[in-house]
């Protein structure tokens, strides 16, 4: 009886009998949670050994985030429902346990954004581009799981959620507006990462300027110039502008003209399309499309030539372009064949007999 009495007992409002209540609660509570997650990460950790998929990796990765301070202060928290405490104290314990929890789910949910767009978007043998396209998007994602949690952590603690989110929406506003240059460079960035008109190491030209990508930043994209200095553009002008990607070109047509000499002869005119054909078709690198007589010029003999260079490569393009141009003046001054340049033959007739009246 006396035992029975000593634990209906009452300490700071609770019988002694809902304090070992309690402490059993909590002992079972972080006990399972050390057994299970022990087993869990064993099983887990036999079967990434035993397949090829990283998924299970991930999964032990995910699940080794949570610690066991955290189960600590669940089990308490849980313990001591039943108990009857202050207020205050009850609302500390309550709001601690919300933010250690938002927190850690933050966290996960972090790990989890990142693997999946990794895996969607820059796994393999993704391209740096792909790779920068993944961390931005997995920026952007994280930034909004940040601001759901805060606002469910403010919410939980008893904020007026909604007048702050109405508040945040007028501030927002503000702020897109001063900051509108920013935010289009911002969304720009997005765009060219997610449609990718260049990437990282593409020759482009936009306007006046001209040279390699080197980086696609967040606000602006830089440019190494053929001259060596670096152009630093911003994202929202470059997605607002004409961009011709040279890198993307698989091959390149070249069209140019030149002209033979007046005195050249029908025969010698007749052959001259077979001459460039044959110089072309010499080339591995140069598919002959067509060369004609196309002109009769104030001081020459037209003729026009197109080709094909199957090679992107600019240096390679001249090269080949040189070679064509040596061979041509080669096999035409070979026949007796002369470029034509700009003359003018002026014919003075003999003197004119004038009679007097």
């Amino acid at each position: 009886m006396d035992a029975m009495t000593a634990l209906h007992r009452e300490y700071l409002g609770n019988s002694l009998l809902a304090y070992l209540g309690a402490t059993a609660t909590f002992l079972a509570v972080v006990w399972a949670f050390l057994i299970g997650r022990r087993v869990l990460l064993k099983h887990l950790r036999e079967l990434a050994q035993r397949t090829a998929t990283d998924l299970d990796d991930f999964a032990v990765e995910l699940l080794g985030m949570v610690r066991v301070p955290e189960a600590y202060l669940v089990g308490f928290y849980l313990a001591t429902r039943p108990l009857q405490f202050d207020a205050r104290v009850d609302r500390l314990l309550r709001s601690l346990v919300i933010v250690v929890l938002a927190y850690r789910a933050v966290t996960m949910l972090q790990a989890a954004v990142a693997y999946g767009v990794r895996k969607a978007m820059a796994g393999g043998d993704a391209d740096q581009a792909r790779r920068d396209t993944a961390k931005t998007i997995t920026i952007l994602v994280q930034g909004l799981v940040w601001i759901g949690a805060v606002i469910f952590v403010l919410d939980n603690l008893g904020f007026n959620v909604g007048s702050m989110v109405a508040g945040l929406g007028i501030g927002g506003v503000a702020v897109a507006l001063a900051a509108q240059a920013v935010l289009g460079d911002l969304f720009a960035a997005l765009a060219i990462h997610l449609d990718r008109p260049f990437v990282v190491g593409d020759y482009i030209v936009v306007g006046e300027a001209q040279g390699v990508v080197e980086r696609i930043g967040i606000k602006t994209t830089r440019i190494r110039s053929l001259s060596g200095e670096l152009l630093v553009m911003g994202n929202s002008q470059l997605t607002s502008s004409r961009i011709h990607n040279y890198r993307k070109m698989r091959e390149r047509r070249v069209a140019f003209r030149f002209g033979l000499v007046y005195s050249t002869t029908q025969v010698q005119l007749s052959g001259v399309p077979g001459i460039v054909k044959a110089l072309v078709g010499q080339d591995a690198l140069l598919r002959f499309d067509r060369a004609h007589f196309m002109n009769f010029g104030d001081s020459s003999l037209d003729f026009e030539v197109v080709y094909y260079v199957l090679d992107p490569d600019y240096n390679k393009y001249m090269d080949s372009h040189q070679r064509l141009l040596l061979g041509l003046v080669r096999e035409l001054g070979a026949r007796g064949m002369g470029f034509a340049f700009p003359t003018r033959t002026l014919y003075v007739e003999g003197p004119v007999a004038v009679k007097s009246a």
